[in-house]
């Protein structure tokens, strides 16, 4: 076995939810992100609502494809 002192991955993976129920602010806010082409973060201001629903909604689970890039490994 090998100590790795650091290792930082950035991870991206795409997830597909159907027949969900969200409040109006929640889907107001994710429209006006898609239809700007505004990313949305946990540190969102504007998107707040949507951050919030998104984490409690989605897990790495409900991925379908994924990668991973090697930011720092030492």
């Amino acid at each position: 076995m090998r100590k790795v002192e650091d290792l930082q991955v950035t991870v991206t993976y795409r997830v597909g939810l159907g027949d969900v129920s969200m409040p109006e602010k929640v889907y107001k806010q994710l429209f006006d992100a898609a239809k700007n082409g505004d990313e949305i973060d946990g540190s969102s201001m504007t998107y707040s609502d949507a951050a919030e629903w998104l984490s409690d909604n989605i897990r790495e689970r409900d991925c379908m494809d994924w990668e991973c890039e090697i930011d720092e490994l030492s």
